[in-house]
C-alpha cells in the first residue's frame, strides 16, 4: 500500500522525533512482498530503499523456514489481510510452534512471537533485497539500528526493537530465547513506533475487523472460502521493476526478487481467485500479465521469469483464459473501467491465434511453438506433459492435430470477449465474438465429434495415413466442449455418461488427467493421471451449463473435500492432487489448488451474463457463506432445503 507520510514512518516513543527539517514526506509500503521472506516484513520506501527483516527457526534447526517457499511440514500459512493490518502463522516443528502474529497500525509495524515451549528463533535482517537496494543494520541493545541511501544522497534512517533483548545480535541476526509465558513484542520502521504495551491490542482489532469483513464459509465442507483468500493473499509479492505488488504462483518458483513468474493462465486464475477478497491485487495481477504480452500480441507460458536465458517465453502462449477471468472479475465488483483498460489486449491476444496456431488453414486450432518443437507445443496446452496428442507430430510450428481443448476454450474465449464488449459498448464487436463463436462450435461438431465413442476427441491432420484419425485417449481435455456450449443436449448427455463413469473419471477424487483404464494411469506422474485444479475448474463451467443438479453438487463435493483435507490437515494448496490417494502432491504451495474451492462458491451461488443469480441445488445442509461478492454488493448465501438463498449482507464490496 502506498502511505504519504508526514513523518517518513515508524520510531520508538522512547526516542526523540527528528527535526522537521529532516522528515521529508516519502511514499512508504509495508508488506511481505519480498518474494524470500514470505514470513516476514518489508518496508520499502520510495522504491529506493527496502529494509526487511524475516522470522526464521534457529540456524541448525529443522526445518529451516527461511528461503524462498512455504514447508508443507514447517510452516502452516494463516490469514493475511489484503490491507496487511494482520498477518498470521504458525511455524511447526518437533521442538515447538511458533505462532508469528504481525501488522500494520496506521504507518507502523509491530508483531508478536509465541510459542509452546521453550525454544530459539532467529529475526534475519537482509541487507540487499530487490535490485540496488540495499540497507546496512547496526546492534542496539533491544534490536537494531537500519540505514540507508537515497537515489538522490540522502541517508534514510530504519529502527528495530523488540521487547525481550536478543541472546544473540550481530545486526544481521537476532537470535531470540522465547518462553511459551512470555510473547516477544516487535516494533519497526522509521519513524515514532507504537509502545510494545499497545501491540496486543493492535492485532487484536486488527484481527477482529478483518475477520468479519473478509469472505468465508461454514457447514460441513469447512472455510474453503477463507482458505481461498489465506492462499492468495500469503502470495502477493512486490516488484520494483514494475512498481506492482500481484500475485505469483509459488515463492518457491522465483529466479529473483524480480523474477516471481507470471505463467499464463496461471496468472488469470490468480486473479479470478483473488478478487473475492482483494480486487486491487486481482487487477494488479492481470495488468502485469498483459503489459507483458508478446509484440505479436499473445501472453507468453511464462513472463518475469528466467529459463535458459529467456524471461519471456517468446515462442509459445498458454490456453486462452483471459477473458472467462476477467469477466469472473467483473460479475463480482463491477469496473467498466478496468474492462476497457483490457479489452484491447486481451482481443488482441484472441486474434494472434488463428493468424499462428491455425496450420491447415481449415478454421480449427492446434497447439505449437515458434522454435521449441514438440515439447514446446506440449508446454503450450498447459498440460505439460500429456499424452493426449501421442501420435501427432510437428507441421512447422504446430502440431498436426486439431486440438479439442484448445478450440472449446477460444470459442469460449469469444463468448466471454462478447460479453465484454457489450458492457463497454462495443456492440459491433460483441456481434463478432458470437458469430466467431458459433461458427467454431459448429466446427467442432463436424469433426471433431467422435459418434462411436459419444465423445468430442482431438484429430489429426496431414500425417501420411492418418488423416482424419481421432486420439482416443480419453483425459478431461475430451470435456472441453462442453465449456462453450458447442454439444447439443444428447452430445452432452453423452459427453457427461463418460465424465461420471466409475470406471472412468468419476471415482473418489475427480477429475483424473487419465482415465481410470489408461496404462500411464497408475504412474500418477505430473499430467498423468493426477487432478488439477484449473482442469475442474475449467471443466465446471461446462457441467454448469448441462449437468444436472445433483452431478454438479457431487462435482463441487468432491472437489472442495479433495482440498480441505490437505489444508485442513497439512495447511497446503496443492499444485495438483494424487487421484488414488487424495493427498496433495508437487508444489504444496502453489495458487491454483484453490480453485477446487472456487468451484464449490460457484456451485452455491453463480451468475449468469444477464446478472441473474444461479442458485445451487443438492447442496448439504448447513452450509453457509458470508460476505460473497457479487453484481457489486455483498452476499450471504445460506442453504436452505439443499438449494443456496442469498441476501444482501451489509458492506461494501470494494
Amino acid at each position: 500500500m502506498k502511505n504519504s507520510l508526514t513523518l517518513c514512518a515508524l520510531l520508538l516513543t522512547a526516542l526523540p522525533a527528528l527535526p522537521a527539517a529532516e522528515t521529508p514526506q516519502h511514499t512508504v509500503r509495508i508488506h511481505n512482498g519480498f518474494v524470500y521472506a514470505p514470513a516476514g516484513i518489508a518496508c520499502v520506501v520510495d522504491d529506493q530503499a527496502a529494509f526487511v527483516l524475516d522470522i526464521g527457526r534457529a540456524p541448525g534447526a529443522k526445518p529451516q523456514f527461511l528461503g524462498q517457499h512455504w514447508s508443507a511440514s514447517g510452516c502452516r500459512p494463516g490469514i493475511a489481510a489484503p490491507d496487511d493490518s494482520i498477518h498470521k502463522l504458525v511455524l511447526e516443528s518437533k521442538e515447538a510452534n511458533i505462532q508469528w502474529v504481525w501488522g500494520k497500525a496506521g504507518d507502523a509495524a509491530v508483531g508478536r512471537i509465541s510459542v509452546d515451549k521453550p525454544t530459539t528463533v532467529t529475526v534475519k535482517l537482509l541487507k540487499e533485497s530487490w535490485p540496488k537496494l540495499y540497507a546496512a543494520y547496526t546492534p542496539a541493545s533491544d534490536g537494531v539500528t537500519g540505514e540507508a541511501t537515497l537515489q538522490n544522497g540522502n541517508k534514510i534512517g530504519w529502527r528495530l526493537a523488540l521487547s525481550t533483548a536478543p541472546a544473540r545480535n550481530d545486526g544481521e541476526t537476532l537470535e531470540l530465547t522465547l518462553d511459551p509465558k512470555e510473547p516477544v513484542r516487535l516494533v519497526a520502521g522509521l519513524g515514532t513506533l507504537p509502545k510494545f504495551s499497545d501491540v496486543d491490542g493492535i492485532l487484536e482489532r486488527a484481527e477482529e475487523a478483518y475477520v468479519a469483513r473478509r469472505p468465508s464459509a461454514s457447514g460441513p465442507w469447512g472455510d474453503f472460502v477463507g482458505a481461498i483468500a489465506d492462499n492468495l493473499n500469503n502470495t502477493r509479492v512486490y516488484s520494483t521493476d514494475n512498481h506492482r505488488l500481484a500475485y505469483t504462483v509459488s515463492r518457491k518458483w522465483a529466479k529473483g526478487p524480480n523474477k516471481a513468474p507470471y505463467f499464463g493462465w496461471d496468472s488469470f486464475f490468480n486473479a479470478a481467485l483473488g478478487c473475492l477478497d482483494d480486487p486491487q491485487a486481482a487487477q494488479e495481477m492481470v495488468r502485469a500479465s498483459l503489459e507483458l504480452a508478446t509484440p505479436q500480441g499473445f501472453i507468453a507460458n511464462f513472463s518475469h521469469w528466467e529459463f535458459i536465458g529467456k524471461s519471456t517465453s517468446f515462442d509459445r502462449s498458454q490456453p486462452p483464459v483471459g477473458s472467462l477471468c476477467v469477466w469472473r472479475m467483473h460479475q463480482r465488483r463491477a469496473d467498466v473501467g478496468f474492462l476497457r483498460e483490457v479489452y484491447p489486449k486481451l482481443v488482441k491476444w484472441h486474434a494472434w491465434w488463428m493468424t499462428a496456431r491455425d496450420g491447415n488453414n481449415d478454421g480449427l486450432l492446434e497447439w505449437g511453438s515458434n522454435g521449441n518443437g514438440w515439447h514446446g507445443a506440449l508446454l503450450e496446452t498447459g498440460w505439460d506433459d500429456t499424452p493426449h496428442f501421442n501420435g501427432g507430430k510437428m507441421v512447422g510450428p504446430n502440431m498436426n492435430v486439431n486440438a479439442v481443448d484448445l478450440n472449446s476454450l477460444y470459442s469460449m474465449d469469444a463468448e466471454y470477449l462478447a460479453l465484454i464488449a457489450d458492457a463497454i459498448g462495443e456492440k459491433n464487436d460483441a456481434e463478432k465474438f458470437r458469430a466467431e463463436s458459433k461458427a467454431i462450435n459448429q466446427r467442432i461438431n463436424e469433426q471433431l465429434w467422435n459418434e462411436e465413442l459419444g465423445i468430442y476427441c482431438s484429430r489429426m491432420w496431414g500425417a501420411e495415413g492418418k488423416s482424419g484419425a481421432f486420439l482416443t485417449r480419453l483425459t478431461p481435455m475430451n470435456f472441453y466442449p462442453l465449456t462453450c456450449g458447442a454439444p447439443d443436449a444428447e452430445q452432452a448427455k453423452r459427453v457427461l455418461k463418460v465424465m461420471t463413469d466409475p470406471k472412468k473419471f468419476w471415482g473418489e477424487w475427480i477429475l483424473p488427467t487419465l482415465a481410470y483404464d489408461d496404462p500411464l494411469f497408475a504412474k500418477q506422474d505430473y499430467w498423468n493421471g493426477k487432478v488439477w485444479g484449473p482442469v475442474n475448474y475449467l471443466v465446471f463451467q461446462g457441467v454448469k451449463r448441462y449437468a444436472t443438479p445433483e452431478v454438479k453438487a457431487e462435482f463441487a463435493r468432491k472437489s472442495v473435500e479433495l482440498f480441505m483435507q490437505n489444508w485442513t490437515q497439512n495447511g497446503t494448496c496443492g499444485e495438483n492432487f494424487s487421484s488414488t490417494t487424495g493427498k496433495q502432491t508437487s508444489d504444496p504451495n502453489y495458487t491454483w489448488g484453490a480453485l477446487l474451492c472456487l468451484v464449490g462458491v460457484e456451485a452455491v451461488i453463480d451468475q449468469q451474463p444477464d446478472g441473474k443469480f444461479v442458485a445451487g441445488q443438492g447442496l448439504p445442509a448447513d452450509l453457509k457463506l458470508n460476505k460473497i461478492p457479487l453484481a457489486d454488493r455483498l452476499y450471504q448465501v445460506t442453504v436452505k432445503n439443499g438449494i443456496g438463498v442469498p441476501t444482501v449482507d451489509v458492506g461494501n464490496p470494494r
